[in-house]
């Protein structure tokens, strides 16, 4: 089971327009993997798109895609507001979409955008489901995961007979952490290691309760998913993907930021890869901790723990 990031921007798209920055201008001059639309997921094994950020009809032409299923993470409109691309699709296909929707969010999203019209012209058919309870589309078992706020927002959980996978785009600090192993996890971005931030975060910055650090991030995800790669990626961060590639080699080929039309796969290491990282871990932990054999007895076992995933 394999996912397709459609778009990997966060809040605000990169370029913006009328901002003359980096980054921006990076990405007018360069286009590529500069180039990021609003946050968007498709997954082909169930044929259901996630989200629909503004670019959403832009993003399913660009990769000649037609999904007839749709379902919805929070009500932020960089994950909503091209909510008319399910007319177009219903259109195209002369039936309606089947839009799914954990039942919390459908006040919010009814109040926001034009749910009801959409339904009552017969471009959508919607579903709503219960938080945490599952529901299934064409053999793929997908749940719905309430992430601990006021306003609602969910994660979805993927999983087939052969393979487990994970969208948390957003808030991912309020989502109590599911247990693994995933295949891969697509989650929101971390705070990058400040020696590579191109600026300083002051240590009383709003970022700091929001947001995991790079380090808390693969500590959280390390044993939980194979693949771990970063969405949701700031224009107001300010690094170009070579540079986020950069930090990523720094926790190995099982972590990557994404780019649009970044698809998903686990980590392709070999059995022998892993045992030699395993055992440089291990050494690490033991010349790290030799004066605490409680520690490091305490830190052995948690690398075991991360580490049998992996060899099942």
């Amino acid at each position: 089971m394999r996912a397709l990031v459609l778009g990997s921007a966060g809040s605000q798209p990169t370029p913006k327009a009328g901002c003359n920055c980096r980054l921006c201008t990076l990405a007018r001059e360069e286009g590529g993997r500069a180039l990021r639309t609003g946050p968007s997921l498709y997954l082909p094994a169930a044929e259901l798109l996630i989200d629909t950020p503004e670019e959403a009809n832009l993003q399913l032409n660009r990769y000649a895609l037609a999904p007839q299923r749709v379902a919805w993470t929070h009500a932020h409109p960089d994950h909503v507001a091209g909510l008319r691309v399910v007319q177009f699709l219903a259109q195209s296909s002369g039936r309606p979409v089947e839009g799914w929707l954990p039942r919390p969010l459908y006040p919010l999203l009814a109040e926001r955008y034009p749910l009801a019209h959409l339904v009552d012209a017969g471009y959508l058919e919607l579903h709503l489901v219960a938080p945490g309870r599952p529901f299934e589309l064409d053999g793929v078992r997908i749940t719905p995961l309430a992430h601990e706020l006021e306003e609602p927002v969910f994660a979805y959980a993927f999983e087939t007979a052969s393979a487990r996978g994970l969208y948390a785009p957003d808030h991912v600090r309020s989502l109590p952490l599911p247990e693994g192993p995933f295949d891969w996890a697509v989650v929101q971005m971390p705070i990058p290691p400040l020696d590579a931030l191109p600026f300083e975060l002051p240590p009383d910055h709003e970022a700091w309760r929001s947001f995991y650090t790079f380090d808390e991030a693969l500590e959280a995800w390390r044993g939980r998913a194979r693949r771990l790669v970063f969405t949701h990626v700031y224009e107001s961060v300010g690094m170009t993907p070579e540079e986020l590639d950069a930090v990523a080699a720094r926790a190995g080929d099982w972590v990557a930021f994404a780019y649009d039309g970044f698809e998903t796969a686990a980590a392709s290491a070999s059995a022998a890869d892993r045992l030699a990282a395993f055992r440089a871990e291990q050494a690490r932990i033991e010349a790290a901790y030799g004066h605490d054999p409680k520690r490091m007895r305490a830190e052995l076992r948690k690398l075991w723990m991360r580490q049998k995933p992996e060899s099942d």
